[in-house]
């Protein structure tokens, strides 16, 4: 059985953040007791603003008129995806934790943000999702970033034990980007 939840957060206006402490950047290590390996996956690329409208439209989240506006007044959009969970031998994903961030900027300001989420499991039964820890995207008011949090907690029911995964990733007004995956 396959479980997948899927989440979307969108922001249209300028908000002011206040940057959360995310949890600390672990090593990856391997205990005895987990199955599977720790793996992290990456994508990144730039969006075309018309990609960019069009890719909303599809995830069933259409962009507000504002939004196309801010997205039309941006020099440039990006994306960065990272995928951070467990993996069987075979190549398999067990359980994994998608972000995504997707931003325009003009090199003074991050004009427009949108995070995706998504967790997985592989067997629902094994590994039973607990739900997200955190899932949030935050915003400065001087518009200099936009950085998307994602943890989600799955409850092995081989050792009793609670996996979280998490990923970070925050997108800079100049385009550049930095990250940090764990758990």
């Amino acid at each position: 059985m396959r479980r997948v939840a899927i989440v979307t957060a969108i922001s249209g206006a300028l908000a002011a953040g206040v940057l959360a402490a995310g949890p600390a950047a672990q090593a990856e290590t391997k205990p005895a007791d987990k199955p599977g390996r720790e793996v992290t996956t990456t994508s990144v690329g730039a969006l075309s603003k018309k990609d960019l409208i069009s890719e909303a439209k599809a995830s069933g989240q259409p962009l507000t008129a504002m939004e196309k506006y801010s997205v039309q007044a941006a020099e440039y959009c990006n994306y960065y995806q990272r995928t951070r969970g467990y993996k069987a031998t075979n190549g398999k994903w067990i359980i994994a934790v998608t972000n995504r961030l997707t931003w325009c900027y003009n090199g003074s300001y991050v004009t427009r943000y949108r995070a995706n989420y998504k967790a997985y499991t592989y067997n629902k039964y094994k590994w039973v999702w607990k739900g997200w820890v955190m899932k949030k995207v935050t915003y400065p008011s001087n518009a200099a970033y936009a950085t998307s949090y994602a943890q989600g907690a799955f409850r092995y029911t081989g050792n009793g034990k609670t996996y979280k995964p998490y990923v970070i990733i925050r997108g800079y007004k100049n385009g550049a980007y930095k990250w940090r995956a764990g758990g």
